[in-house]
């Protein structure tokens, strides 16, 4: 790669890019001068076009006003209204993108894959975890109920063996069919 590629000339683009020299801007469909522009997308990066000054982009989402000396309690902002754009004009320099921009984003589209994919791996891991972890729990709280049922069992067993001792009266505990201590 040259040096060349990323020294910047007046208006920001590198000379290469600019359109040829002679070539006048177009007019656009609203009476303006079109400006040029660089294309971002995936699909056409790197292309260059004549875009109209009035082609309108959604702007940034405004940011809440803090409210108070801390500035912790904010206060939303209303999104302004967009007006449709005047005019959507756009004409293309390049009809096609360069090899060198489409093995980038050939790179950029596998980076994003390999990305989403450890992603999916991620999360089914996680997903296996917090299943196990709510398993695992599941198994306690029904060990513990049953531990709670069979200490409620054996108390009431304890609690009716009592009963049926206190009824029996005490003539029944002096024969030896109740033993003294029922507890």
């Amino acid at each position: 790669m040259e040096d060349s590629m990323f020294k910047k000339d007046e208006v920001g683009f590198a000379p290469e890019q600019l359109p040829p020299p002679g070539v006048k801007r177009p007019m656009c469909w609203c009476g303006d001068e079109c400006c040029f522009q660089i294309s971002d997308d995936w699909d056409s990066y790197g292309q260059r076009n004549w875009m109209c000054r009035n082609y309108s982009y959604s702007l940034e989402k405004p940011k809440p006003v803090p409210k108070g000396r801390k500035g912790k309690a904010k206060i939303p902002v209303k999104e302004p209204k967009i007006p449709p754009p005047i005019c959507d004009f756009v004409e293309w320099i390049d009809k096609e993108m360069s090899e060198f921009d489409k093995r980038l984003i050939k790179s950029w589209r596998e980076r994003q894959e390999e990305r989403e994919e450890r992603q999916r791996q991620r999360a089914t891991k996680e997903k296996g975890e917090r299943e196990r972890r709510e398993e695992m729990e599941l198994s306690e709280l029904a060990r513990l109920n049953r531990e709670k049922e069979e200490r409620a069992e054996d108390r009431s067993r304890k609690l009716a063996r009592a009963q049926r001792a206190k009824d029996a009266g005490s003539e029944a505990a002096r024969k030896g069919k109740y033993p003294r201590c029922t507890q």
